[in-house]
């Protein structure tokens, strides 16, 4: 009998501890997505977004602050259109097209899965128009993903309509009568699933977030992303681009070629500063003393050393 009751007791503290734990677990969620939905709500209700015409057939969406820039090319069926910030703002991106003329988005093009660059496919998504982009993104957008801090929120999975439709493992051109369109895989960089944007004719590129103009990047290590990654293809970028090039940048004003150096030169110093410290036997602490991104005018807000450290100690060890 008394092991009986001993067992009840046992098994009764077993409940409570898991309920406790599921509450827990509950309240965490609850505090996140109270997190997300603050964050989203300051953005929408100080999103500025100003129509900046390039060429004949291009146009940008420069937004400040907190949204996503937006590429427009405009043919004679419809707009294609990079990226389009937040389901909030889709009344606002609709206006600025009719400004342009009253023809309809024929394709939206994701340059990485980030909310405020893909939230709007839910407003795009349910009007039929297809979402384009690289084969990890659609992954990520399935599920609830945790974008690193000192972001620190959960995105939510997208609904179907707001997943793309079309996706690639490299890259993909859209051949348009006017303009050639190529979008293509960037590795690990800013995320794991971003891609760059090339409107070849007018010799137009929108990077998404690898390339930034606000300061030090973002740079979501829970996805993928990695400093290193982000000089690589800022290299790549440089290559492919001439004195004439128009970026838009993920975030910040139009920019040239001069900028894209300017950035990869920033960074590139910020790592070699903190691969003197580790050569050097420096720890953390050590080189963050030092401080590596001394004599950079940046805002320095996402710039964190020990994530700088780990990401040049991670990849140095998968290449031994």
């Amino acid at each position: 009998m008394k092991t009986n009751k001993f067992k009840r007791v046992a098994m009764r503290k077993i409940i409570l501890s898991l309920f406790a734990f599921l509450f827990l677990i509950n309240y965490l969620l609850a505090q996140e997505n109270k997190k997300f939905e603050e964050r989203r709500l300051n953005i929408v209700e100080k999103a500025k977004d100003s129509l900046v015409k390039i060429s004949n057939h291009t146009f940008a969406i420069i937004a400040k602050p907190g949204a996503g820039n937006i590429l427009i090319y405009e043919s004679k069926d419809g707009f294609i259109i990079v990226d389009d910030q937040w389901e909030d703002l889709g009344a606002t991106i609709n206006n600025l097209l009719k400004s342009i003329s009253n023809k309809a988005v024929l394709y939206v093009l994701n340059t990485h899965f980030h909310f405020d660059h893909t939230d709007g496919n839910k407003a795009f998504g349910k009007n039929g128009i297809k979402i384009i982009a690289y084969d990890n993104l659609r992954k990520k957008l399935l599920s609830e993903q945790h974008i690193a801090p000192p972001i620190d929120v959960i995105q939510k999975a997208y609904p179907f309509e707001a997943l793309p439709y079309i996706t690639f493992s490299d890259s993909l051109t859209l051949h348009e009568e006017a303009e050639e369109i190529k979008i293509f895989h960037v590795n690990n960089a800013h995320t794991d699933t971003d891609s760059f944007i090339e409107f070849k004719n007018d010799n137009v590129y929108h990077t998404g977030d690898v390339f930034v103009r606000y300061g030090f990047p973002f740079i979501d290590d829970n996805n993928g992303g990695n400093i290193l990654g982000i000089i690589k293809s800022m290299n790549d970028l440089i290559e492919r681009t001439n004195d004439s090039t128009i970026i838009i940048p993920g975030h910040g004003p139009i920019s040239n070629k001069k900028d894209l150096i300017v950035y990869r030169n920033n960074l590139q110093l910020i790592v070699d500063r903190i691969q003197d410290g580790i050569l050097n036997n420096l720890t953390v602490d050590q080189i963050e003393q030092t401080n590596p991104i001394r004599g950079i005018n940046w805002n320095n807000q996402f710039f964190v050393t020990s994530k700088i450290y780990k990401m040049i100690k991670k990849t140095k060890a998968s290449k031994l």
